[in-house]
């Protein structure tokens, strides 16, 4: 199975840049979103508009886009999808209903496949069975380090 994603994925290798490639095609245990968190997601036609009264919302003239943000398991990495020519989303979120969490849980997988001739497909499952997907035309793709300054332990308080 992982062997077959694996030769997916390398078909989609000119389609994305050189970091998200690695990211997907190379990004196990610490270098993965296993167990990290979602921080936000953003889905619409103005996600770069500020209704200032200054210029106008230009009415059919925008794309619609998705921003997802993630933070790793660590809490050292923060991980941005801005997804550009989104034509297609389903988003099944919900809250956990345990005892201690109150949120939309860890991410459990995630992978990025081809839809249709041109198109992308990301997703995201967390453990609760909440997810994320997301049909687009490009991505850009950002991961930046942050630099911890309390213990691992501090996020269980």
């Amino acid at each position: 199975m992982v062997k077959k994603y694996q030769r997916q994925l390398d078909a989609l290798e000119n389609r994305i840049s050189r970091s998200a490639w690695q990211f997907f095609r190379y990004g196990f245990g610490s270098k993965s979103l296993h167990d990290g968190r979602l921080l936000s997601l953003k889905v619409g036609d103005g996600l770069n508009y500020t209704p200032t009264g200054t210029s106008p919302f230009l009415l059919n003239r925008q794309r619609t886009s998705a921003i997802i943000e993630f933070l790793n398991y660590e809490q050292d990495l923060h991980y941005v999808f801005d997804l550009r020519g989104v034509n297609h989303s389903c988003i099944d979120l919900f809250v956990e209903k345990d005892a201690y969490a109150k949120s939309v849980g860890d991410l459990y997988i995630y992978e990025l496949t081809a839809a249709g001739k041109d198109g992308l497909r990301l997703g995201f499952l967390f453990a609760s069975g909440a997810s994320i997907v997301v049909d687009f035309e490009r991505m850009v793709f950002r991961k930046k380090r942050v630099r911890r300054r309390y213990p691992v332990g501090d996020m269980y308080q």
